[in-house]
């Protein structure tokens, strides 16, 4: 090989409580696979952690869904 080595490993786990993504042995996301929208615009609000605070209240002009649900 040369001095450099590009190489990169990366795991992911998409499962439906927590995804985690893992690159070199160490965690970069670890969060619940949870969106939030907003119904007039569609427009992404949210994802992770702070959807799922979201997903919790209930509004009216936000909708939480989990995208990997039932696989």
């Amino acid at each position: 090989m040369g001095f450099f080595s590009f190489i990169q490993e990366i795991a992911m786990d998409l499962g439906t409580a927590n995804t985690i993504i893992i690159s070199d042995d160490k965690i970069v996301v670890d969060a619940p696979p949870i969106v939030a929208l907003d119904r007039h615009t569609h427009k992404m609000l949210a994802v992770g952690q702070t959807s799922m605070l979201m997903h919790v209240k209930l509004h009216v002009n936000i909708h939480t869904f989990r995208p990997l649900l039932d696989g």
